[in-house]
């Protein structure tokens, strides 16, 4: 006869999750969702998991290449502009002047997309959302037992106000999605650091994630 803890459950190292969960191509699927509130994320109403709660979230920032083209279409293409119209003529300056535009309204595009995109990180996936619909997402169930340093890649990009600006590129070891996540902090790119790690339940001995505080069986604090 299994031993049983003060909530009256067998501990056994099989976990049978109360509302199954299928992970396809990096995208929780469960019989609670349906299929467009799993395309969308809008937390705390709609997208989230039963018992998933948001760990870490914050809005894209702007890579440095955005900020230094966008700096030189802005600065150096008016002056390239009337430069050629003194060396080259009209028709040659107005050629410059239309790709000026269209990088313009190309960065502008760019620029619209980071301020529409924000990165999750919650107790079961990492999630990129833009407009509030899941572009990419991974399950952290994916990195457990797994070296870490072979799907996450992390790299200093450039400093603001004295302080190191990181982009990290995490792989999915199992569709091989690929989420990267641009102009994080020190803090926010620390969040990372428990990916992959796990906690056993000392209540029915279901692995759970080390960011979980709460068992995704058996629901008991750990």
């Amino acid at each position: 006869m299994k031993a049983r803890n003060q909530y009256g459950i067998a501990k056994t190292k099989k976990c049978h999750i109360k509302l199954g969960r299928i992970f396809e191509h990096g995208v929780h699927m469960n019989d609670r969702i349906t299929s467009s509130d799993m395309e969308r994320f809008d937390p705390p109403e709609v997208g989230m998991l039963p018992a998933e709660s948001i760990v870490w979230s914050r809005k894209a920032g702007t890579g440095f290449w955005v900020i230094f083209l966008g700096a030189m279409i802005l600065m150096g293409g008016p002056v390239v502009s009337l430069a050629s119209l003194e060396s080259f003529g009209v028709s040659v300056s107005i050629i410059f002047g239309v790709l000026t535009l269209v990088g313009f309204i190309a960065l502008l595009g760019t620029l619209i997309n980071v301020r529409r995109t924000r990165y999750y990180l919650t107790t079961d996936r990492i999630i990129e959302v833009r407009g509030r619909k899941i572009e990419r997402a991974i399950p952290l169930d994916h990195f457990a037992g797994k070296p870490l340093g072979q799907f996450i890649e992390s790299r200093v990009t450039h400093s603001s106000n004295n302080q190191s600006i990181y982009a990290i590129r995490i792989y999915d070891p199992v569709s091989d999605e690929v989420v990267e996540l641009k102009g994080l902090d020190p803090n926010s790119a620390r969040a990372f650091d428990r990916i992959g790690q796990t906690v056993e339940c000392p209540y029915c001995g279901c692995d759970n994630s080390a960011m979980r505080s709460q068992c995704k069986n058996c629901d008991a604090v750990m």
